[in-house]
């Protein structure tokens, strides 16, 4: 079963988070390759999130189909360890926190 944040929880711990990993905890990573390494039968492919920078693996056999899932490794301080995971409430507590730094134009009604 899933568990999901508080959304106070989620304010608490983003102050010590970047914009940019902000925008990957509210969008989805930016996952880019980065490296390529080959045994006999396996491929280990290597994946960089270019707006946060954490890392993620995964192995893939000769005929281009996955043999583990995806393994991420995050940044300490990234995840909120036994308080669940960010869901929709606490992703729009990081779109409003990630609005408040950006210039705003206000349209008339």
């Amino acid at each position: 079963m899933v568990t999901w944040a508080e959304t106070h929880d989620v304010q608490v711990a983003a102050k010590e988070w970047t914009d940019e990993q902000k925008r990957c905890r509210i969008n989805g990573h930016a996952w880019e390759p980065l490296t390529v390494r080959h045994r006999p039968g396996v491929f280990h492919v290597m994946q960089r999130c270019d707006r946060c920078r954490n890392e993620r693996h995964q192995d893939v056999n000769e005929q281009g189909y996955p043999v583990t899932n995806w393994v991420t490794n995050y940044y300490e301080g990234y995840l909120l360890k036994g308080l669940g995971r960010v869901g929709s409430d606490g992703r729009a507590v990081l779109r409003l926190d990630v609005l408040a730094h950006l210039p705003i134009e206000e349209e008339p009604d």
